[in-house]
């Protein structure tokens, strides 16, 4: 039994001194331009809020360009899909900056936050583009610059006398809308949810934690996308689903860890989290049943992907060249749609095994490389590594 690839898509400001009020208007100037944000500094979980140069701002009072808009709503988008479908209630974040110098210094959290996450965002862009300059997100993605990030997204999820209001958490959601005269269009979103018990960094202000979330965006555009414009089917002889949600959690573990350099990015926010990508892991034969399981309940798409994003982080430490590893990365993303080990007739049919063998397919461009991934994906894939 097989069925359609489109059915498995998981659908301290008070620092300042010796400043000049800023009057934004419309007519403020266009990147690049310097404005503090909250960033990482260097290390294991240190941020600093420190002048960072914003690339893509079309209009900084706003919060406005490129890669999307940063807006708000209070209302809860659970309970008012409207607005999320028409974009009507959203509204802008009210920015308030400071001239100091050169740079823009946002004059409350609200904008200080704002900004913070245009510019993460905004760094997954860019990371993407220079691992690979082939691979243009505004390009590829349409309406990029109408992406929405939502500051302090309210959702109220659950059943009758068990809801509850997300919190402590950020998500990549693209939101499929179609109009009156049947033309479809994705719509992408990015929630940052509001703060409640994390204590350290939190997660829509995790730079690491916001570019795993665009990772999905970019696995999105690169994968299902393409793929369900060619009414590519999945089979069932192998745990395909499974392994497309675990694998595009551990895309995302990785490729939140070349935006920051730290490995535990992950921890900075959920400190008891099994997804620091440096402690080694290995498919176990638990991890593997719940993988091949038809029970969701014994299926957990994060654990999966953290094996796979700590072999990934594994493969670029041994070759000391992460950028490789993230070029290879993308590639693969879209080459799982035709990768011989992966698709066939139309149909995606794989497990680990069979991506490991269309990523050292990619990787045997490059002699050590390849060599390199294979004994590492040997020694972590557990029963998978058989035959590679």
């Amino acid at each position: 039994m097989i069925k359609k690839l489109k059915q498995i898509v998981i659908t301290g400001l008070g620092i300042f001194s010796c400043i000049c009020v800023l009057s934004c208007n419309k007519n403020t100037p266009i990147g690049p331009v310097s404005v503090t944000v909250i960033q990482p500094m260097g290390g294991h979980c240190r941020y600093s809020v420190s002048p960072a140069t914003i690339q893509t701002l079309d209009n900084l009072q706003e919060m406005r360009g490129k890669v999307g808009r940063v807006l708000f709503s209070s209302k809860d988008l659970e309970q008012n899909p409207e607005i999320l479908k028409t974009g009507k209630g959203l509204q802008p974040v009210d920015i308030e900056l400071f001239k100091s110098g050169n740079t823009f210094v946002p004059a409350n959290l609200d904008s200080l936050f704002a900004a913070s996450l245009y510019y993460s965002v905004e760094l997954g862009y860019l990371q993407t583009k220079r691992l690979d300059p082939n691979i243009d997100l505004a390009a590829i993605v349409p309406n990029f610059s109408d992406t929405r990030i939502i500051h302090r997204a309210r959702r109220v999820t659950g059943t009758n006398g068990d809801r509850s209001e997300i919190s402590d958490n950020a998500e990549y959601y693209p939101l499929k809308t179609t109009a009156s005269n049947g033309v479809s269009t994705l719509l992408n979103y990015f929630f940052s949810y509001p703060t409640v018990n994390i204590k350290e960094i939190p997660l829509g202000l995790n730079i690491g934690i916001m570019n795993h979330e665009f990772s999905h965006l970019i696995f999105q555009h690169l994968f299902y996308e393409p793929g369900i414009k060619r009414n590519m089917q999945v089979g069932e002889s192998k745990p395909t689903s499974h392994t497309l949600a675990a694998v595009d959690e551990g895309f995302a573990d990785y490729f939140g860890f070349l935006a920051v350099q730290d490995p535990g990015y992950f921890l900075c926010s959920f400190p008891t989290e099994n997804r620091d990508l440096a402690r080694p892991k290995i498919f176990t034969p638990d991890i593997v049943s719940g993988i091949e399981s038809n029970s969701e309940s014994n299926f957990d798409s994060h654990e999966g992907g953290a094996v796979w994003a700590a072999i990934q982080y594994e493969i670029g430490e041994t070759l000391g060249d992460h950028q490789l590893v993230g070029k290879s990365l993308l590639k693969l993303m879209s080459n799982i749609l035709v990768c011989s080990s992966t698709s066939s007739n139309n149909t995606l049919n794989f497990n680990f095994a069979d991506l490991a063998r269309c990523h050292l397919a990619i990787l045997s461009a490059d002699g050590r490389a390849g060599q390199v991934a294979q004994q590492v994906y040997r020694k972590y894939l557990g029963s998978y590594g058989a035959g590679l």
